[in-house]
């Protein structure tokens, strides 16, 4: 099904290129009943009802009809982008901490085989002005 809200955000040439899909599927659902192999006979009902849509919107934008549907629709189009943008972004921060907190602990563990290292130095310095 349809969602006038889907159709109201594609462009003149995307409603007729949907409506002549929608004009098509519904000659083969009809010749697929009238040879009796179509499963669900109620997918021709629902495919009217989406051809109905497709006229109307393409209609409303003639005419000019409920123009501020079409800004409502542009406006949560945006709002959708916007939130994946955000979704996207917190991803990245994530996997970029993770990331860090993996290299923190590596150069923590490296730091740590360093001390003992210069520690041992260190001592092996002060023993050789001893003897």
């Amino acid at each position: 099904m349809l969602k006038p809200g889907q159709l109201r955000r594609m462009d003149e040439e995307e409603l007729e290129q949907k409506l002549k899909e929608l004009k098509e599927e519904l000659f083969n659902l009809r010749f697929q009943f009238a040879t009796g192999q179509l499963d669900n006979p109620m997918r021709i009902k629902q495919t009217r009802r989406d051809i109905a849509r497709v006229c109307t919107i393409i209609t409303e934008r003639k005419y000019s009809i409920h123009p501020e549907a079409f800004e409502e629709a542009a406006e949560v189009e945006a709002r959708e982008a916007e939130r994946e943008r955000i979704e996207v972004e917190e991803e990245a921060r994530e996997e970029i901490t993770i990331e860090l907190e993996d290299v923190s602990e590596d150069e923590g563990e490296e730091l740590e085989g360093e001390e003992v290292t210069e520690t041992d130095d260190a001592e092996s310095e002060d023993a050789s002005p001893e003897d």
